[in-house]
C-alpha cells in the first residue's frame, strides 16, 4: 500500500464538519507520513510493517505516537499558515505537490509556481521569521514540490 492510497482512498462522511477541516486534516496526516522515516511512523502507516502489525491497535500514550501527533500538528500550523497567506488554490497546489505546469520547461526556474513556492519559503524564512518546524517542513516540502516540476523537464 502506498501512501497516497491510504490518503487518497480514505472516505470522508458528510457530518457536521467543516470539508475543509477534513482535507486539511488529511493533509497534514499525509505530509507527516510522506517525510517521515519509515521506522518513526506508527506500525499502521509503515511501508515495511505486515497486515497483522497494522491491524493492532495503536496505543495512544506511545513515544512514537506522540511524535507523531506533534509532527501531524507541525504539518497542520503550515498548512493553515500556507493558506492563510496564499491564494487557496496555489496553496493546495503547493501542499499537494501537484505545480502548474504551461508546457515543457528548459530548467527548473522557468516555473512560475516553483518560483512562487520559493518565494514563499524566502518570506517565511527571512521576514516573517517562521519558527524551525515550519522552516523544515518548507524546506521539505520545497524539495519535493521542485522533483515534481523537474519531470516536465526536457533535454
Amino acid at each position: 500500500m502506498t501512501t497516497g492510497d491510504l490518503f487518497e482512498n480514505a472516505k470522508v462522511t458528510q457530518t457536521e464538519r467543516d470539508p475543509r477541516e477534513d482535507r486539511m486534516s488529511l493533509a497534514s496526516h499525509r505530509l507527516a507520513v510522506e517525510f517521515t522515516e519509515d521506522e518513526l511512523l506508527p506500525t499502521r502507516y509503515r511501508k515495511s510493517a505486515d497486515a497483522a502489525q497494522k491491524k493492532r491497535k495503536a496505543k495512544e500514550d506511545s513515544e512514537v505516537e506522540k511524535r507523531f501527533k506533534a509532527n501531524v500538528q507541525s504539518w497542520r500550523t503550515l498548512t493553515e499558515t500556507m493558506l492563510a497567506k496564499l491564494e487557496p488554490e496555489q496553496a493546495w497546489r503547493f501542499i499537494n505537490l501537484v505545480p502548474e505546469v504551461d508546457g515543457a520547461l528548459a530548467k527548473v526556474t522557468d516555473n512560475a509556481d516553483f518560483c512562487d513556492f520559493i518565494d514563499y519559503l524566502i518570506l517565511r524564512r527571512d521576514k516573517e521569521n517562521c519558527d524551525a518546524d515550519e522552516l523544515g517542513g518548507l524546506a521539505q516540502l520545497s524539495v519535493a514540490f521542485q522533483r515534481q516540476v523537474e519531470k516536465h523537464i526536457i533535454e
